[in-house]
This record gives C-alpha cells, sequence and structure tokens, in this order.
C-alpha cells in the first residue's frame, strides 16, 4: 500500500511543486504579466503542439486508431456538457454566471496539465491516449464552450457557424495531428535533424506550461458568486472523475485507458475556457476563481484518486 501511495505522490506533487513555484514568482514579482501572457503563447502555439507532434509521430497506428476509446472520451466530455448546463440552469438563472459555471465544470486543462501528467503515469503508452484526446476532445471542448457562451453572453455579436468551424481548423493542436498522423499513414519518416528540433520546444512544454498556469492564478477572496466556482470545481475535479471512471470500467477500460479517463475527467478547470470567457462576455470573476480553486483541490484529488486505482489493480 506505501508503494501505491509512493507512486501517488511522486506523480501528482512533481507537477504541482512546478506550478507552484509559478505562483510564488509572480507574487514576488519575478515574473511579469507581459512574461506570463508572451509564455502562454509560447506553450500554447510551439511547445505543446511540438510535443503533441512527436507523441503522435512516433506512436503506433494501431494505438491512435483506437477509436473505441475515443468515441468513449468524445461521448462522456459531451454527456457532461449537457447535464452540467441542463442541471446548473436550475439554480443559476444569470446568465453570464451560468455559462462561467458550465464551462469551468466541464471543460478540462487536459492541454497543459494532463498531457504531462497521464505521460507520467504511463510513459509511452500514455502518449497515444495524449494524440487520441487531443484530437477528437479538445474540438469538441472548443465547440461546446463556443455554443454555451453564445447562448449565456450579454454580447449583442454572437458567432456564426463559420466562426465556430475556424476557431477548429486554426487550433495548432488539430493542425499537428493531422500533419502527423498524415505522415504516419504515408510511411514518411523525417530526417533526425528535423525531430531533433522539434525536440527543443516540445522538451520545454511541461515546466513551461505548469509555471504560466501557477502565474496567471489569482484569487479575490470570498463573495457572493463564490458558491458557484466552488461548487463548478468539486464537480469538476471530484464527481466527474468518479462518474468517467465508473463508466470506463463497467465498458471493460482498464490500466492505463482508465488512467487516461481519470486524468480527462479529474484535472482542474482549462485556462483556456477562461479566455473565452472574458472574449464572449462571460462572468470572468467566476470563471477565474474556478481555476483557482480547481487546481488547488485537483492537487489532492487526482493523489488519492490515483492511489485508489493503484490500490485496486484497476491501474
Amino acid at each position: 500500500m506505501t508503494d501505491h501511495f509512493l507512486f501517488s505522490i511522486n506523480v501528482v506533487v512533481p507537477l504541482f511543486a512546478v506550478l507552484f513555484l509559478g505562483f510564488v514568482l509572480k507574487k514576488i514579482g519575478f515574473l511579469s504579466d507581459d512574461f506570463v501572457a508572451t509564455g502562454n503563447k509560447v506553450v500554447f502555439y510551439i511547445a505543446l503542439p511540438a510535443s503533441l507532434f512527436l507523441n503522435v509521430y512516433s506512436a503506433e497506428i494501431s494505438e491512435l486508431l483506437d477509436l473505441r476509446f475515443a468515441v468513449f472520451a468524445v461521448a462522456a466530455s459531451l454527456v457532461a456538457f449537457v447535464l452540467i448546463w441542463l442541471l446548473a440552469s436550475f439554480f443559476i438563472k444569470d446568465k453570464p454566471a451560468l455559462g462561467a459555471f458550465t464551462q469551468g465544470a466541464f471543460r478540462g486543462n487536459f492541454a497543459f496539465l494532463g498531457m504531462p501528467l497521464l505521460i507520467s503515469i504511463a510513459g509511452e503508452a500514455g502518449e497515444a491516449r495524449v494524440a487520441l484526446i487531443m484530437a477528437f476532445v479538445l474540438p469538441v471542448y472548443n465547440i461546446c464552450t463556443v455554443l454555451l457562451l453564445a447562448a449565456c453572453s450579454d454580447n449583442s455579436k454572437k458567432p456564426d457557424a463559420k466562426d465556430i468551424v475556424l476557431t477548429i481548423i486554426k487550433n495548432p493542436f488539430v493542425i499537428v495531428i493531422i500533419i502527423a498522423f498524415g505522415l504516419q499513414l504515408l510511411g514518411i519518416n523525417l530526417p533526425l535533424a528535423v525531430t531533433q528540433t522539434i525536440y527543443y520546444p516540445a522538451n520545454m512544454a511541461t515546466a513551461l506550461a505548469l509555471i504560466c498556469i501557477g502565474a496567471s492564478m489569482s484569487f479575490h477572496g470570498f463573495d457572493v458568486k463564490f458558491k458557484y466556482a466552488f461548487a463548478a470545481s468539486l464537480v469538476k475535479v471530484i464527481l466527474l472523475p468518479i462518474i468517467f471512471v465508473t463508466a470506463g470500467y463497467l465498458l471493460g477500460f482498464r490500466d492505463y485507458d482508465i488512467a487516461a479517463i481519470l486524468i480527462l475527467g479529474g484535472v482542474p478547470s482549462a485556462v483556456a475556457g477562461y479566455a473565452m470567457v472574458v472574449q464572449m462576455g462571460g462572468d470572468k470573476y467566476i470563471a477565474g476563481t474556478i481555476i483557482a480553486i480547481s487546481t488547488f483541490l485537483s492537487a489532492f484529488s487526482l493523489t488519492v484518486f490515483i492511489y485508489i486505482l493503484r490500490a485496486t489493480g484497476l491501474m
């Protein structure tokens, strides 16, 4: 049992320690707002796409074509989105608050935090699952978030179908997955000089992403909207992973598939969702507070969940 607990600690603590480092460096003024903004752009447009490209390019074709897992991941995300929106609408009548609550409760920070966490747990076996989730679930996240915030926004300008399609096809993760998958199917081997060049920005993705997440976190104290943010955080890091893993287990998923399902459901709320809330007129205070609370809680919840799955032999 001690070994399982140490495994859980060794997987989760280093990642959140680096995240906390970013938070501290920002608080003491070592990192500026400009650095954090630029760092987030480097991570989103260069470092993480480079890492994802190598993951897909080096994975086995059979692993990349595991449609059963992909269908489950997409279906679980869609069901969570619809149910959270529907149930929250009974309790939250303010539309901008409803939009911020729903997107914060269902959309996980998989690209920035889930990817390194899953690879830490599963190694090479996790890379194919990362590629599948990034290829299929992230576009679903984007579509659902745009539709949700458009319906709940006070802004007069609503995105049309063209805006939604452009948002998806311009996503750097989607672009690199298509390129890497195409190279795999065509059997094209890139020169070592090319893959080694891509490796260098990919290698800095995890550390820079975690530092920027930590530096971007803020908490403004308790107020009337705090209960919404806290409730959404509990849904995101406790309720969803329990439901996802239970459903995955009943459908026959085991080992690293269960790990991927846990991470998909249990990572904290996505930083990208906050940016979309701000842009589309949602309640940015609730969205930002969900990120802070869910990130803090997930350090403990993920440790416990990983320990339980290891101790029970499910992972």
